[in-house]
């Protein structure tokens, strides 16, 4: 296995990816490092291999030896506690938590730091209620996680993140079931702990005026591809999401911030919104 280098961060070695069902590769040599304390979005459009290429960060999808390397280790030669000690999880959606309540649910991510038979200490307890009450559900607490709405759900799911007190946290489109407020409130949150605690987020999203806002790095994948990486104002340019995305954009700059307004879409001559 890969040994420790001494250097810190995700990264990724020339990482391809096809099961055996699929007829073309999910990811296509993806080689990028995401380095701590940055607030990176995980951009492109539906099928482009977001979400596989952070489930071979967590060990959901089995990794190629050394092609990715977590704080200079090789991913494969993490215990999954320890693993679960540097990295949170935000899926889109959650099951298993039906018979639970919210802050049963959010104080699971304690699991990491407890032997077997260990109980919930007040340790615990302090940090799950401190990020409830910091994403706003510290109401819901005693409510069970099924009765929630997907927003709610959502920032359960969060609060969780937050309350595994980890390195980092992945989020795969965490904002897709709130309302403006709430999407708002949470990036906001997530952006704060990166400049403040050294926090360290990837984030799957497709708001580019909430990455404009709120990240500081990105990279853009297209059928599993690289197309571009980097600082946002260099990879969220119109020539670029055009290619990627097949819509035009109107980028415009006001308080010193770009606001994106997409174009209409064009619709190919017989072929109208089918896949390519």
């Amino acid at each position: 296995m890969t040994e420790r280098t001494g250097n810190t961060g995700i990264e990724v070695r020339g990482l391809s990816y096809q099961p055996g069902s699929a007829k073309r590769p999910i990811l296509s040599d993806i080689s990028y490092t995401f380095a701590e304390g940055h607030m990176t979005a995980l951009l492109g459009p539906n099928g482009s291999g977001k979400t596989t290429l952070l489930k071979h960060f967590l060990s959901q999808i089995k990794c190629p030896e050394g092609a990715v390397l977590i704080d200079g280790k090789d991913t494969l030669d993490y215990a999954p506690k320890e693993r679960s000690r540097k990295i949170a999880w935000v899926p889109q959606t959650s099951s298993g938590e039906s018979a639970f309540t919210v802050e049963e649910v959010v104080l699971m991510s304690r699991y990491p730091y407890k032997s077997t038979w260990d109980g919930d200490s007040e340790e615990d307890r302090r940090i799950a209620e401190d990020a409830m009450r910091t994403v706003g559900i510290l109401d819901l607490r005693n409510r069970n996680f099924t009765s929630l709405s997907g927003g709610e759900r959502q920032r359960t799911l969060i609060a969780r993140s937050l309350t595994q007190t980890t390195p980092w946290i992945l989020l795969d489109e965490p904002t897709s079931n709130l309302d403006i407020k709430h999407q708002i409130g949470i990036l906001d949150v997530l952006h704060r702990r990166v400049a403040e605690e050294n926090l360290s987020v990837i984030v799957v999203m497709h708001d580019f005026n909430m990455v404009e806002r709120f990240c500081d790095r990105a990279i853009l994948l297209k059928g599993g591809k690289v197309e571009a990486k980097g600082l946002v104002s260099e990879v969220l340019t119109e020539p670029l999401l055009r290619s990627v995305y097949e819509v035009g954009f109107d980028i415009i700059e006001k308080d010193g911030r770009r606001v994106f307004f997409p174009k209409n879409v064009a619709e190919p001559e017989n072929e109208g919104f089918a896949e390519k």
